[in-house]
């Protein structure tokens, strides 16, 4: 099979869909997990928190350019994930990746001889665009009338996630009170799309094999949602019952993970990395406070790493073999009829 730089004129980039973002936010966790983790590790999680956080600039940059290029060759590539009915959730992963590249540009100390406003920028930009797509999502999810149901995935929760970072350094940068509510809005989305996904679980069943990895999503907003309550200094006790929530979760996306190997390696996969770098970011957290044993946050902290760095060798694999980048086989069945009348 030719590699993905092969096919005339790079076909390929037909299909670099916004999903390729979230590796960015993947890495991005993982780099801000070690660098919570500088007090109990040493100087050395500090280096490894900018190396991560390196290499998630530049892909990031390497994606908006490509994603750039994608769009002038093919101006219909953006409206036909817009109508997509699953990834149309993945837009918000770009600007999601903005907040997170901003909170640990201010996180790193060596960063900060950079200019405090390119944070700023990024950080701004990623907000509007998060809030922007928030609601796009919202609407496009209404509008989707009978067939909204077998879209409805644990996707959904990632423009829930993208509001919950945004006071991660938000708050440091001076924009409190916009952070805080665009944080209230995620907090008040999230039990929403979970009754939405139990709805979907109760008339069409559980969402396509290809979409197995989408269930670690489900750790990551009590994982964020907890890591802001820690910042807005509520009681440490709604942050560790968030964190019993999500490893509730977590139990459950493991339960789930050998199916999730029953298919050939996708970009789905890397639903598994944020998730567990975020649920990883807490446990740290919360063992410096003394609640939680830090063996524990370290065992959390090697999971998330170990799994982060099986996809980055996976992914490599599958660009140098060709398997990526190409056209994504449809995730979304069509409902039995008994399903599909009672979804008219």
């Amino acid at each position: 099979m030719a590699g993905p730089v092969g096919g005339a004129r790079g076909a390929w980039l037909e299909h670099l869909s916004p999903i390729w973002f979230v590796p960015v936010m993947g890495t991005t966790g993982l780099a801000l997990a070690w660098r919570q983790a500088q007090p109990l590790l040493g100087e050395g999680a500090l280096w490894v928190s900018a190396a991560l956080g390196a290499f998630a600039a530049l892909a990031f940059v390497v994606l908006a350019l490509l994603t750039a290029w994608r769009q002038w060759r093919w101006p219909q590539s953006l409206r036909i994930e817009w109508m997509h009915p699953v990834r149309y959730v993945f837009l918000a992963a770009p600007s999601a990746s903005l907040i997170l590249l901003a909170t640990l540009g201010l996180a790193i100390e060596p960063l900060h001889a950079l200019p405090r406003g390119l944070w700023d920028a990024l950080w701004c930009t990623g907000a509007v665009l998060q809030a922007v797509v928030t609601l796009g999502v919202l609407w496009r999810w209404q509008r989707l009338r009978a067939a909204r149901w077998p879209g409805v995935t644990p996707g959904l929760l990632i423009p829930v996630v993208g509001n919950v970072l945004v006071p991660l350094a938000g708050e440091a940068l001076g924009h409190g009170d916009w952070a805080w509510l665009q944080w209230c809005m995620g907090v008040a989305l999230w039990p929403l799309v979970l009754w939405l996904l139990w709805l979907r679980l109760q008339r069409i069943g559980l969402w396509p094999a290809r979409l197995r990895a989408s269930v670690f999503v489900l750790i990551a907003p009590p994982s964020v949602i907890g890591l802001g309550l820690l910042l807005a200094g509520a009681p440490v006790g709604w942050s560790l019952a968030l964190w019993g929530l999500a490893l509730a979760f977590v139990v459950l996306a493991l339960r789930q993970l050998p199916g999730c190997f029953e298919q050939a390696f996708g970009m789905p996969m890397w639903s598994l990395s944020f998730p567990l770098a975020a649920f990883a970011t807490l446990s740290v957290r919360l063992a410096q406070t003394g609640v939680l044993p830090g063996w524990l946050a370290m065992l959390a902290l090697a999971l998330a790493s170990m799994v982060v760095a099986a996809l980055l060798r996976w992914t490599a694999w599958g660009l140098r073999r060709g398997d990526l980048l190409q056209p994504e086989p449809s995730p979304v069945g069509a409902p039995p009829p008994a399903a599909a009348r009672a979804l008219a």
